[in-house]
């Protein structure tokens, strides 16, 4: 059984490709072949369109280039590879990232604990509304506590990197005149709609590294144009009325295990607010300090207030307290030289990254002795 990875590009993005590619041949687990699809529709003189980086990277670590007729847009990247590889794991990837080196071997270790799932390093949960689906951007994309689950209710979001168990794929999944009909511009969403009728779960694989987007490769992105002008929303509902006219059964079934929005938002503030209680657990006994009087003082404050927690902050601290305010949702603010730099204690930087990292290193380096709490992730706690 082969790893085959496999893309497709368009003129507009042609151009950075290589640097796509290049990614993909640095992988710690390689695959056996990487294959570019293009239309000869878009680039009409073949080899002769494409840039002499993407040229020299045929027979590279198997990456090839396939040219084919018509253009299914972004569904080239899953269509040609799954049909011509039935018995081998297929792993789709977009244009416009830079992955991580350990892109495959994330998928495939959750490959090989669950290896009748799709595995994806990007997904959306899919949520409810009452009796309908919940809008397009409301479907949560921050899901940690749920790495590692095969579940129903898992978009995957291609950009991340998404792998394809073999042989368990149906002819359905090909359907052109469908494909066009209803999801022209949404492979995602296309790709969703066939793994529920084939009972396909789909599991999140948490990078374990981090993928860069190219630099200005999302001037007219399409994924930015279906989430804002409601592409993908009319798209779900046009494949939700088929799936309830040919797949009535499967319908009322996937529906009816999706999870209400209050009921997820509701599980989620519960995560969030055990993570702060680990973290302050952790801390124990030690001073608890914010450091920034700022918005983002005020927000985590908040945060806290809800969670019943704003009880363990002992004081906001700032570098200088003129023209700070003395309370901060009802908590004192105290300058940091007030502060026993001899008694170790907790702190959250409530600041910018690069204040961050300037308070950070300045504490160091004046021998005051913490731990650093992370609030970022629970920064979301009032974004669900």
């Amino acid at each position: 059984m082969k790893i085959i990875v496999s893309l497709t590009s368009y003129p507009p993005r042609i151009g950075c490709v290589h640097r796509v590619v290049e990614s993909l041949i640095r992988q710690t687990v390689r695959a056996d072949e990487i294959i570019l699809y293009l239309s000869r529709d878009e680039f009409p003189d073949g080899e002769a369109d494409l840039s002499v980086e993407l040229r020299k990277l045929v027979d590279v670590n198997g990456f090839h280039i396939e040219w084919v007729r018509g253009n299914l847009k972004s569904h080239k990247k899953y269509y040609y590879a799954m049909q011509n590889y039935k018995k081998d794991i297929v792993i789709t990837v977009d244009d416009d990232t830079v992955y991580a080196e350990s892109m495959i071997s994330d998928l495939m270790k959750t490959y090989q604990c669950f290896p009748h799932a799709v595995s994806a390093r990007r997904v959306r949960i899919i949520l409810k509304n009452g009796n309908v689906l919940e809008q397009y951007r409301k479907w949560d994309g921050y899901l940690d506590e749920y790495a590692n689950m095969p579940r129903r209710d898992l978009c995957a979001i291609g950009v991340g990197g998404v792998l394809y168990p073999p042989e368990r794929i149906s002819s359905n999944w090909f359907d052109e005149e469908e494909i066009v009909k209803y999801a022209s511009a949404q492979d995602d969403l296309w790709l969703k709609y066939n793994e529920i009728l084939n009972d396909i779960p789909v599991v999140y694989s948490k990078p374990s590294q981090e993928d860069f987007m190219i630099e200005n490769s999302q001037e007219g992105r399409l994924a930015a144009n279906n989430l804002y002008s409601n592409g993908n929303d009319r798209c779900i509902d046009e494949l939700l009325l088929l799936m309830q006219r040919k797949h009535l059964i499967c319908y009322e079934i996937w529906m009816q295990g999706l999870m209400q929005r209050e009921e997820y938002i509701r599980r989620k503030k519960a995560y969030y607010c055990n993570l702060i209680k680990t973290d302050l657990d952790e801390a124990g006994s030690i001073p608890f300090y914010l450091y920034g009087a700022g918005k983002a003082a005020d927000f985590y404050l908040k945060i806290l207030s809800d969670m019943q927690l704003i009880n363990r902050v002992t004081a906001v601290i700032v570098s200088e307290q003129k023209d700070n305010p003395q309370k901060v949702e009802g908590v004192e603010v105290k300058q940091l030289n007030e502060i026993d730099r001899t008694a170790k204690f907790a702190v959250t930087f409530a600041v910018n990254d690069n204040n961050r990292k300037e308070i950070y290193n300045m504490l160091k380096k004046n021998g005051y002795q913490f731990m650093e709490i992370n609030f970022r992730e629970v920064g979301r706690y009032y974004l669900i």
